[in-house]
């Protein structure tokens, strides 16, 4: 579980302002090169990029992108644009001559590489990864989701955070762990970000009203995690138009209802733990609700919405636990008497004493 080090980099979530930059982000070009010959499996791979849960729509923002470049070593060079280049071979062996020289000029170009051996996993003490210095090496067979979800997608991800959502909306492969991350990632800041007011909230010497604006961020960072989602399964990106989709089927109103009765904890004196797991979990069944949606299809119900929150309140609850454990500790100011200056006694208050037509009461 996520501890109380990782809420700096986390709250950007909460920071954002700016629905542009994130569409902005989503819509670049993600250029991919396959390389490898028609017994290896690179043309299955291409293939694959393009697994989806439920047939695409004709509007799907991957069918305006371009898709992987798929090559062979001879021709190499068409590889040379690409950001990330994933070399495919049917077995464990050390690289020829050609294939040397071209992964030497990507790496000296500082292009990501992965190189998949398509076989069954044997082990990676099995695998020269030595002739590979410099590339992620992966075993596995690229026409099973599994792997290709499991490893290759978290390798590629893992060599390039800073382009998931234009992967995810490039292509259909990357989206379901992609919007796992992104909703889970959306949880774990708002319940963070409970957690930070709410041990404010117990300094009474800061005084400051939070439960009215904690309500306003969090759900801001909702709708953010909401339209993030629709970007990465194909949508477009006038965030107008996910409020068609996502609420013609669920209506939007029905929405913030069920997150008014998620955030009830944010009245003052319910407690800071509290707090912290129904924000966790009123964000991840938003979450899970949008994610559901946008990868069915089906009408999304209120028991839905009641079930995803429930699946989450105990996962909230020990995020709560753990953060309050790993928290700096805090205490109330004291509250002392101003000190009077050296050799200065304190000054007893006039005594009132009934003048002339005064009447002392």
């Amino acid at each position: 579980m996520a501890g109380f080090s990782d809420l700096g980099a986390i709250f950007n979530t909460i920071r954002e302002i700016d629905l542009q930059a994130i569409a902005d982000e989503a819509q670049q070009q993600s250029w991919v090169a396959i390389v490898g010959d028609a017994a290896s499996g690179a043309r299955d791979l291409a293939t694959a990029f393009y697994l989806a849960p439920r047939p695409l729509p004709q509007d799907d923002a991957s069918y305006a992108m371009a898709g992987p470049i798929l090559t062979t070593i001879e021709d190499a060079v068409l590889a040379e644009r690409a950001e990330l280049v994933v070399f495919v071979l049917s077995e464990p062996r050390p690289a020829n001559r050609a294939e040397k020289a071209a992964f030497e000029k990507w790496l000296a170009t500082d292009k990501k590489i992965v190189v998949i051996f398509n076989r069954p996993q044997s082990g990676p003490a099995l695998l020269p990864i030595n002739e590979w210095m410099g590339a992620r090496v992966l075993e596995g067979e690229v026409n099973r989701r599994e792997f290709l979800e499991k490893h290759f997608v978290t390798a590629v991800l893992q060599l390039m955070p800073e382009r998931r959502l234009a992967l995810a909306r490039n292509y259909p492969l990357f989206r379901l762990p992609v919007a796992r991350a992104i909703v889970s990632e959306t949880s774990f800041a708002n319940a963070g970000y409970s957690f930070s007011t709410g041990v404010a909230e117990v300094v009474p010497a800061l005084n400051i009203p939070f439960n009215v604006a904690d309500m306003i961020i969090l759900t801001k960072a909702q709708a953010f995690m909401v339209y993030r989602l629709g970007l990465i399964f194909g949508l477009s990106p006038r965030w107008q138009d996910h409020l068609a989709a996502f609420g013609s089927t669920i209506g939007f109103g029905f929405v913030w209802r069920t997150i008014a009765r998620q955030l009830i904890g944010l009245i003052p004196g319910f407690g800071i733990l509290p707090k912290v797991a129904i924000a966790y979990a009123g964000t991840y069944a938003i979450g899970e609700a949008a994610l559901q949606w946008y990868e069915t299809g089906r009408e999304i119900k209120r028991e839905d919405i009641d079930g995803f929150f429930k699946q989450a309140l105990e996962r909230g609850k020990n995020l709560a636990v753990s953060l309050g454990e790993r928290a700096p500790k805090v205490q109330a100011p004291k509250l002392q008497a101003p000190r009077l200056p050296f050799g200065k006694k304190k000054q007893e208050p006039p005594l009132l004493t009934a003048g002339e037509n005064e009447t002392v009461v």
